[in-house]
Protein backbone atom coordinates (compact mmCIF):
# COMPACT_ATOMS: atom_id res chain seq x y z
CA UNK A 1 0.00 0.00 0.00
CA UNK A 2 1.47 3.51 -1.18
CA UNK A 3 1.79 5.68 1.95
CA UNK A 4 -0.46 8.83 1.92
CA UNK A 5 2.29 11.38 1.23
CA UNK A 6 2.74 9.67 -1.79
CA UNK A 7 -1.09 9.01 -3.08
CA UNK A 8 -0.69 13.13 -2.42
CA UNK A 9 2.05 13.54 -5.01
CA UNK A 10 0.82 11.42 -7.55
CA UNK A 11 -2.80 12.58 -7.31
CA UNK A 12 -1.30 16.00 -7.55
CA UNK A 13 0.73 14.86 -10.59
CA UNK A 14 -2.69 13.49 -12.44
CA UNK A 15 -4.39 16.64 -11.85
CA UNK A 16 -1.74 19.22 -13.45
CA UNK A 17 -1.93 20.98 -16.52
CA UNK A 18 -0.08 19.00 -19.39
CA UNK A 19 2.03 21.98 -19.77
CA UNK A 20 3.56 21.59 -16.23
CA UNK A 21 3.94 17.60 -16.60
CA UNK A 22 5.49 17.22 -19.57
CA UNK A 23 8.15 19.13 -18.87
CA UNK A 24 10.73 18.12 -22.15
CA UNK A 25 13.76 19.37 -19.98
CA UNK A 26 13.79 17.19 -17.05
CA UNK A 27 15.12 13.91 -17.93
CA UNK A 28 12.78 10.82 -18.16
CA UNK A 29 13.38 8.43 -15.09
CA UNK A 30 11.97 6.67 -12.12
CA UNK A 31 10.98 9.33 -10.15
CA UNK A 32 10.88 12.02 -12.37
CA UNK A 33 6.81 12.39 -11.66
CA UNK A 34 7.24 12.55 -8.11
CA UNK A 35 9.96 15.76 -8.45
CA UNK A 36 7.71 17.33 -10.75
CA UNK A 37 4.70 17.29 -8.26
CA UNK A 38 7.13 18.17 -5.53
CA UNK A 39 9.26 20.94 -6.95
CA UNK A 40 7.68 22.79 -9.63
CA UNK A 41 4.96 24.42 -7.63
CA UNK A 42 7.74 26.89 -6.05
CA UNK A 43 9.89 26.74 -9.13
CA UNK A 44 10.40 25.70 -12.36
CA UNK A 45 12.57 22.22 -14.28
CA UNK A 46 15.43 24.68 -15.81
CA UNK A 47 16.82 25.05 -11.79
CA UNK A 48 16.60 21.66 -11.45
CA UNK A 49 17.85 20.85 -15.06
CA UNK A 50 20.99 23.46 -14.54
CA UNK A 51 21.81 22.40 -10.73
CA UNK A 52 24.38 19.68 -10.52
CA UNK A 53 25.14 18.57 -6.46
CA UNK A 54 26.17 15.45 -4.93
CA UNK A 55 23.02 13.52 -3.04
CA UNK A 56 24.15 14.89 0.04
CA UNK A 57 23.49 18.68 -1.14
CA UNK A 58 20.72 17.73 -2.88
CA UNK A 59 19.19 16.58 0.87
CA UNK A 60 20.61 19.54 2.66
CA UNK A 61 19.18 22.12 0.00
CA UNK A 62 15.47 20.19 0.44
CA UNK A 63 15.60 20.43 4.34
CA UNK A 64 16.73 24.22 3.44
CA UNK A 65 13.63 24.41 1.40
CA UNK A 66 11.52 22.85 4.03
CA UNK A 67 13.16 25.28 6.65
CA UNK A 68 12.90 28.34 4.97
CA UNK A 69 10.80 28.00 1.85
CA UNK A 70 8.02 26.75 2.96
CA UNK A 71 7.96 22.79 1.44
CA UNK A 72 5.92 20.51 2.63
CA UNK A 73 7.71 17.64 4.74
CA UNK A 74 8.13 14.40 2.84
CA UNK A 75 7.50 10.83 3.66
CA UNK A 76 10.86 9.67 3.64
CA UNK A 77 9.70 7.27 0.84
CA UNK A 78 8.74 10.08 -1.09
CA UNK A 79 12.00 11.87 -0.03
CA UNK A 80 14.35 8.80 -1.23
CA UNK A 81 12.73 8.67 -4.46
CA UNK A 82 13.35 12.49 -5.10
CA UNK A 83 16.84 12.14 -3.87
CA UNK A 84 17.41 9.06 -6.08
CA UNK A 85 16.09 10.34 -8.88
CA UNK A 86 18.39 13.77 -8.67
CA UNK A 87 21.58 11.65 -8.15
CA UNK A 88 21.10 10.19 -10.52
CA UNK A 89 20.01 12.61 -13.14
CA UNK A 90 21.63 15.48 -12.04
CA UNK A 91 24.13 14.28 -9.70
CA UNK A 92 27.64 14.54 -9.37
CA UNK A 93 30.57 12.58 -11.08
CA UNK A 94 32.75 11.17 -8.73
CA UNK A 95 35.79 13.38 -9.37
CA UNK A 96 34.01 16.24 -9.47
CA UNK A 97 32.68 15.86 -6.26
CA UNK A 98 33.85 18.12 -3.52
CA UNK A 99 33.46 18.95 0.16
CA UNK A 100 34.71 22.56 -0.79
CA UNK A 101 32.44 25.05 0.56
CA UNK A 102 32.93 28.94 0.42
CA UNK A 103 33.35 31.67 -2.90
CA UNK A 104 35.89 29.86 -3.98
CA UNK A 105 34.20 26.10 -4.38
CA UNK A 106 33.44 24.46 -8.07
CA UNK A 107 30.00 25.91 -8.76
CA UNK A 108 26.79 24.12 -8.21
CA UNK A 109 26.35 24.02 -11.83
CA UNK A 110 28.16 22.64 -14.78
CA UNK A 111 29.01 25.84 -16.73
CA UNK A 112 28.86 26.93 -20.07
CA UNK A 113 31.90 25.16 -21.64
CA UNK A 114 31.85 27.99 -24.71
CA UNK A 115 32.63 30.57 -22.25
Amino acid sequence: MLPSALLFVLAATLTREPSQTSSPDLAQGEGREIVLAACTGCHTTELIVRSHMSRKSWDATLTWMQDTQGLARLEPSVRKAILDYLEKTQGLEAEEESETTGPWASPRYRPNPIW
